[in-house]
């Protein structure tokens, strides 16, 4: 019964194939392979014959998946190591092989279909790793929406934050670098600037050394450092330990990259004073901004909102004055519209009181956590002790006295 499945499926592909791109003697080596039970040979012969993989990729769906799916299933009839290497030699015949005139959709869908039945009948990680990553690379934008199969690895796991994506690359057995790999496929591919951004920044967190950052690693750290320069807001928080990222601090080693790491320091530490002094001191927007499409406008309407939250961080309340300072505002009456705008950016809830012009901070996100804001915390936390046990004293005392009585 198998023998007579895998002859019709050489018969099939040697019929479909286009005859210009079959062997000759595709059809008799294949039939060879089959009274001999060589299950890998027969395999290499098909993988080997662009014929026979645009004759998989021609077919209807249907038609075209049960093929594949037979033909994946001889790899369970090969040596463990040896059907590692055949699988991904299927694989690659199935992203690669050109089709003349190919509409790239129609193509893209085909593909995948093709790699996802290889994806779920391989149980090593590596191979689901590699399978996947290939998936990503032929991924049209419209494959990549939430409701299908690939666009749903991309949303969040949990109340936590994390990606199904991450969470399920987590429990594969696999190298630095083909996660790398996998999230540079995905960063390549995904329509949105922040879901780019996102994965931008889990492809530089695999590089855990300035001297393993290598040109693709450099590229992305470039292209995360002005992401977060356009954008430090949205992904504050995967954004903040950036400077400690090695490919990120890689930059500060390049001339061509070294004042973007100086800008970026500053979107990440300082204040908009710093922001207009490293300007000016490194050529104007010209020369920092130009070179990387950053908008003078965008760059002070964010340097405001961080500088609003660095001034919320060090007062608990802060008068109108210090704010219009800090922000260089012309006039105290625009205090209130960038309090608004920074609350309303979700790093800050303070409020207002325009009595007595001032901005009572109730919460503000913290954006450089080093040794000052430890010690600082240990100071709060001991206070908070000496006050809690204050109360603690005096509500035993209260309940001595009412023990013993008048």
């Amino acid at each position: 019964v198998a023998e007579d499945a895998e002859v019709r499926l050489v018969r099939l592909l040697a019929e479909t194939a286009p005859k210009h791109l079959l062997s000759p003697s595709f059809a008799e080596d294949c039939q060879r392979c089959i009274v001999q039970g060589d299950a890998s040979g027969l395999i290499r012969f098909i993988v080997n014959d662009s014929g026979a993989i645009c004759a998989m990729l021609v077919l209807e769906e249907q038609e075209a998946v049960s093929a594949f799916s037979l033909l994946t299933a001889l790899l369970d009839k090969v040596r463990a190591e040896e059907a590692s290497g055949l699988a991904a030699a299927l694989a690659d015949a199935v992203e690669k092989t050109q089709m003349e005139g190919e509409a790239k959709e129609n193509m893209s869908t085909r593909r995948i279909t093709l790699l996802s039945v290889l994806y779920n009948m391989r149980v090593d990680g590596r191979s689901k790793c590699t399978l996947l990553t290939k998936m990503f690379r032929l991924a049209i934008p419209s494959m990549l929406a939430e409701d299908k199969p690939l666009g749903s690895l991309l949303l969040e796991e949990s109340e936590a934050g994390s990606l199904r994506l991450t969470a399920l690359v987590d429990g594969w057995n696999i190298t630095a670098e083909d996660r790398r790999e996998l999230f540079k496929a995905v960063a390549s591919s995904i329509p949105g600037q922040l879901q780019r951004q996102r994965f931008r920044l889990l492809l530089i967190e695999g590089y855990t050394d300035v001297s393993e950052t290598d040109a693709d690693g450099l590229a992305a750290a470039k292209d995360a450092a002005v992401g977060a320069i356009q954008d430090p807001v949205s992904l504050f928080m995967q954004q903040r330990s950036m400077l400690s990222m090695p490919a990120i601090r890689a930059l500060s080693n390049s001339d061509d990259t070294k004042v973007l790491h100086g800008l970026l320091t500053v979107f990440q530490e300082g204040k908009l004073e710093d922001y207009f002094s490293f300007v000016k001191a490194n050529g104007g927007d010209d020369k920092v901004l130009a070179p990387w499409g950053l908008s003078s406008e965008d760059c002070v309407r964010h340097m405001r909102i961080l500088s609003m939250c660095s001034l919320a961080v060090e007062h608990e309340e802060i008068p109108y004055s210090s704010i219009a300072q800090t922000l260089q505002l012309p006039s105290e009456k625009e205090v209130e519209s960038w309090v608004i705008a920074a609350v309303s950016s979700g790093l800050l809830a303070a409020k207002m009181d325009q009595l007595q012009q001032k901005v009572m901070v109730e919460r503000s996100v913290v954006r450089r956590f080093d040794m000052d804001q430890w010690k600082a915390l240990q100071s709060q936390l001991n206070l908070w002790k000496q006050n809690l046990k204050g109360i603690l004293d005096a509500f035993q005392q209260t309940q001595e006295g009412a023990v013993l009585g008048p």
